[in-house]
Order: structure tokens, then C-alpha cells, then sequence
């Protein structure tokens, strides 16, 4: 018989009491039931541990006197973290009891995630440009010697493969006007920013209103005219955005507005004086030896391009569109021989008027640099009179008029030197016999012997009177190098404009040599023209 009456379903499956041989009659014959029943229960276990999830077995009802257990945790990544690239998705397995462990499979949302890894440290490769951007899940599946599977917990990651994000604010610096300046007649505010991928604009505020509309491609400034402020001190500032939204706000300055008209500077021009226009809308006036001697400030807003001295020593300066809409600036503003403005001079400017020269008879002949490009010709009294040139890619960007009156150099920021005759309305030929160094044309004077002074990108070249190039300038300072303006002495020496540091030099035409030089103190790429004084009539 079986034991006491407990069933067997109350007890351990393996907690059989011994069976006793049942007797017949027969005592030399027994069954061995005892070895049948023991056998029976062990059927029994492994049917259960056959048809169990596959599961650890820890999940199995207890108590089961199964050999042990494994254990499988992923250890890498991170559940909740941002993953991108080829990274190792690695795990671990704890044993309980006497098992072992034939390979851990790793998953990626339920599939196998490369083959299984028969040997510890268990890892896998995980490329995961290979799925989408989003949420995934990784799981670890350990397998032991009968086949039996234990799933890790599901650790859920991020992928994300796209760029970084943009956290980092653009800078912006306030150039123009200066802290603690006055000012009165219409000026430029100007900033200079920057930008670890790319500046979307800048927006300008006086006192914490916005002052214009955004500026969104570089120089960037706005037209203020300080009549429409209270005298007294004004805050101005300027604050630049990325296109992630990163702003920054430039630290403020002061300036003082005053309806009063500016005192005059001291002093009256005097020949070999040294002029150079900035895109702040001003002109620093200087000594001979470049010395500043004093900034003339005008009534005209936009930027001070082309700089010319007419017969009398009066001086024109060219400004350009001061918004957007060009209804402001987009003239020529006269000074008179004490640096007062005289206010605009000449009308029916097309779009930009840039450089000027004056023939023997007082008329004004004036290169646009956009819209039709035209050479204008303002004479006094007259109606304007328009020149259609040919243009490289900038109209008649810069212009001189030849000792003949009647041919007019001019350069359209291409690698020549283009003609044309004002007095047949007739295009001529280029001058230069090939292209110029560098490419792109500027600044020109039309030499005593009849060549061509012109700056072209990195150097200032001198063409001879039948275009052939025979002579390059530029100094050894180190510094980039893109030359602008230029303007002769009349001594055989020359002042020139490098555009890329905002410094000015002055060369002997004849040896190349460097004479002399000044820093106007303004930004990188401010200044644009130079021009000499004759110097007023005495």
C-alpha cells in the first residue's frame, strides 16, 4: 500500500514513501511497483517543465526541486536614453543552482538582434541607423542545456540618428554709434553677429522697442533718425537669433540724442588730407599722415560708399539704399570745405549710386552698383542723363573719368576693366588685356601716362597704357587681403583700402613700397573708399 492517506497532490512529488511488495500465494513471485511509481512522478515533473512558458523558472509554481535558474539582465544601454550610431547592447546572467548557459540571444522589439553570443561577456553590434528614429525595445534571452529560455526585462532606448540639437546662442556685438556718442542727424545702428551654424537676423531696439524691422542677411544695421526720440540719453541694443530660436541680446549702449544741429568740425580741408568712407554712414577725416582729425556725421542715412572732391574742394559722398524698400538713402550727400553737410545733391538715382568723378565743367558722373547698373550724369541745371553699360556683376560699380572727358573706366566686380565713351554713348572694348589677378574688380584710378591703377581682390595692380598687367601691390602684415578703394597722391604715391582688417596703407606707385598706414578703429569690413583732399582754393 501507499502510505497514510495524504494525497499526493498535497505533497512533494518526490516525497514517496517506500512501497511494500505485495504478497500473493505465490511468494516467489513480486512486482515492482515501487520503481513504476517513482518513475511515474518523475513523467510528471518534466511534462510540466516541457509544456511551461518559456520563462525562468522562478515564474514556475513552487515547490519544484528543478536543478536552478538563470537570471538575464541587460546591462547596456540604458532604459530611457537616446542612442544613435554602432553601439554594444551587453547583458548578464546570474545562476541559481547548477545550470549552465549555452548563448544569450538578443532582441530588438521581439526579433533577433544579430546571433546568439555562446560565451560571456554576452554583446551584440547594434547599428541603429538601421531602425527607425523612435522609441525601441531590447530584450536578452538566455537559453540552458535542455532548450529552457529566460527573457530579461525589456529595457526601452530612444533612437535618434539626426543632428544634435542647436543649444548654442549666436553672439552680437554693437558696433555703431559709440557708448556715451551724441547724435542728431539720421544715422546707421550697426552690429556685427555671429553663429555656430548660421545667424536667422538681428532685430534692433531703442529702450526695449523694436527699432525697424529684423535684419536678416549681413552688414546688419538699421536707419535711425534720433529727431523722432526725446533729447536726452536713449538705450540701444541689439539682439540676434539662430534658426533653433537661440536668442542673445548685445550689451546696451548709451547715446545721447540732441535736436541740435552738430557743431561744424575745426579746421578747413587742406590738400593731401586723407578721407575714407564707412558703412556706418560716415566719414573719417584725416591729416595727411593719417591722423583723425575729426568724423563728419551727415544728414543722409545709409551707407558712405564713393568719396570725390569736386573742383572747389567740396566733398560728395555716395550712400546706399538705407532700407530694404530703398526710401531712404539711395543718394549722393554734398560736404563743403569745413566738413558741413549741404544735404543731397543730384536726383534720379537708380538703385544704389556707388562711385563718382567730375569732368572739367562741374558735371557729376555717378556708378550705380544694381537695379540698371546705369552711369548717371548729374549736371547742374540740367536733366540727368543715363549711360547703359555692359556689367559683369555689379554694374558700373566703380568709375573714373580719362584726362580725354569723354572715356569713362569702370569696373563691375569682375576681372576686367571695362569702357565706355559718354561722349558717342558708344561701349569700347575692355582695357585689360586678360583677366585681373583675383578676379574681381574695384577701386580704379586712370594713371598720368595713361594706365590703369585698379585693385583686384588680394593685390592693387597697375595695367600700362595698353592694358597689360606690370605691376601688383600688397602688403606683407600677415592679415587677409581684399582691396576696395584707392585714391592718387598726385606724388607719385597712392592710398589704398583693404577691405578684410579695415586699415589703409599707403604705397610708393613707383617701388611698391609700404609709406605709411593707419587702423580707423571701425570693424573688419567697414571701409570701403579713400579719397585725397586738393585741398580748398586759396
Amino acid at each position: 500500500m501507499i502510505g497514510p492517506s495524504t494525497s499526493l497532490s498535497s505533497r512533494d512529488p518526490l516525497d514517496v514513501y517506500p512501497v511494500t511488495m505485495e504478497t500473493h500465494t505465490n511468494k516467489s513471485t513480486q512486482r515492482p511497483c515501487g520503481r513504476f511509481a517513482h518513475a511515474a512522478a518523475l513523467l510528471v515533473i518534466f511534462s510540466v517543465v516541457l509544456i511551461a512558458p518559456l520563462q525562468s523558472f522562478a515564474q514556475l509554481p513552487l515547490p519544484l526541486p528543478l536543478p536552478g535558474s538563470l537570471v538575464v539582465t541587460l546591462t547596456s544601454p540604458r532604459s530611457g536614453s537616446t542612442v544613435g550610431g554602432t553601439i554594444p547592447a551587453t547583458a548578464s546572467v546570474t545562476i541559481i543552482g547548477s545550470l549552465i548557459v549555452r548563448g544569450v540571444q538578443f532582441q530588438l522589439d521581439g526579433g533577433n538582434l544579430g546571433g546568439e553570443d555562446t560565451s560571456a561577456p554576452y554583446s551584440v553590434s547594434w547599428d541603429t541607423s538601421t531602425a527607425g528614429e523612435g522609441p525601441h525595445t531590447l530584450t536578452a534571452v538566455a537559453r540552458d542545456p535542455l532548450g529552457l529560455q529566460y527573457t530579461s526585462n525589456a529595457v526601452t532606448v530612444i533612437v535618434s540618428n539626426g543632428p544634435p540639437p542647436d543649444t548654442s546662442p549666436p553672439t552680437v556685438t554693437l558696433t555703431s554709434p559709440t557708448s556715451g556718442s551724441t547724435v542728431s542727424g539720421p544715422i546707421e545702428v550697426r552690429a556685427t553677429a555671429s553663429d555656430d551654424v548660421g545667424v536667422a537676423g538681428v532685430q534692433f531696439k531703442l529702450d526695449d522697442t523694436d527699432l525697424g524691422g529684423e535684419d536678416t542677411t549681413a552688414p546688419y544695421a538699421v536707419s535711425w533718425d534720433p529727431s523722432t526720440a526725446s533729447e536726452g540719453p536713449h538705450t540701444l541694443t541689439a539682439v540676434a537669433r539662430d534658426d533653433a530660436g537661440n536668442m542673445t541680446i548685445s550689451e546696451p549702449i548709451t547715446v545721447t540724442v540732441s535736436h541740435a544741429p552738430p557743431p561744424p568740425p575745426p579746421g578747413t580741408f587742406a590738400s593731401g588730407d586723407v578721407f575714407v568712407s564707412l558703412e556706418t554712414g560716415s566719414v573719417q577725416w584725416r591729416s595727411p599722415d593719417g591722423t583723425l582729425h575729426a568724423e563728419l556725421v551727415g544728414q543722409v542715412p545709409g551707407a558712405a560708399e564713393g568719396i570725390r572732391f569736386d573742383a572747389t574742394g567740396n566733398l560728395y559722398v555716395t550712400h546706399w539704399c538705407a532700407d530694404e524698400a530703398c526710401t531712404t538713402g539711395n543718394t549722393v550727400e554734398k560736404f563743403n570745405t569745413n566738413g558741413v553737410s549741404q544735404g543731397t545733391f543730384g536726383s534720379g538715382y537708380n538703385c544704389d549710386p556707388h562711385a563718382l568723378a567730375f569732368d572739367t565743367v562741374g558735371s557729376l558722373y555717378v556708378g550705380q552698383a544694381h537695379c540698371t547698373g546705369a552711369i548717371l550724369k548729374v549736371s547742374p541745371g540740367s536733366p540727368s542723363i543715363e549711360y547703359t553699360v555692359a556689367a559683369e556683376n555689379a554694374g558700373s560699380f566703380w568709375i573714373d573719368l580719362a584726362p580725354d572727358g569723354c572715356t569713362i573706366f569702370y569696373t563691375s566686380w569682375g576681372p576686367d576693366v571695362k569702357r565706355f565713351d559718354v561722349c558717342t554713348d558708344t561701349q569700347l572694348a575692355d582695357f585689360n588685356r586678360a583677366p585681373l589677378p583675383g578676379g574681381e574688380t574695384h577701386g580704379l584710378r586712370v594713371l598720368p601716362d595713361g594706365g590703369v591703377l585698379v585693385t583686384s581682390g588680394a593685390v592693387v595692380s597697375r595695367l600700362d597704357s595698353t592694358g597689360a598687367l606690370v605691376q601688383t601691390y600688397r602688403v606683407s602684415t600677415g592679415e587677409p587681403q581684399y582691396w576696395a578703394g584707392v585714391d592718387l597722391v598726385g606724388d607719385g604715391t597712392f592710398w589704398a583700402v583693404n577691405y578684410l582688417s579695415s586699415n589703409v596703407y599707403k604705397f610708393d606707385l613707383t617701388t611698391g613700397a609700404v609709406l605709411a598706414s593707419f587702423t580707423t578703429g571701425t570693424p573688419a569690413q567697414t571701409v570701403v573708399d579713400v579719397g585725397v583732399s586738393p585741398g580748398a582754393p586759396r
